[in-house]
């Protein structure tokens, strides 16, 4: 059974691929959940055991611009 933490980790990393493949370069993601978005912050995605958290991190450090936030 999938958590909501990995739903929503899969859901930021689909946004993300779908951006990049069309064309944009500025991108600015908000998420109410704080421990996923700390996860991304802190770089820990990189290592992560969730194949999605390590693919977003992939995404990241691509050449654009993003910004992700906490919103509660």
């Amino acid at each position: 059974k999938e958590t909501v933490f990995h739903i929503e980790a899969r859901a930021i990393l689909e946004g993300l691929r779908i951006a990049w493949e069309k064309g944009y370069r500025q991108l600015e993601i908000d998420c109410d959940n704080a421990l996923l978005v700390e996860s991304v912050l802190t770089g820990s995605a990189a290592s992560s055991n969730l194949v999605e958290l390590r693919v977003i991190n992939v995404y990241l450090k691509k050449n654009w611009k993003t910004r992700i936030c906490h919103i509660p």
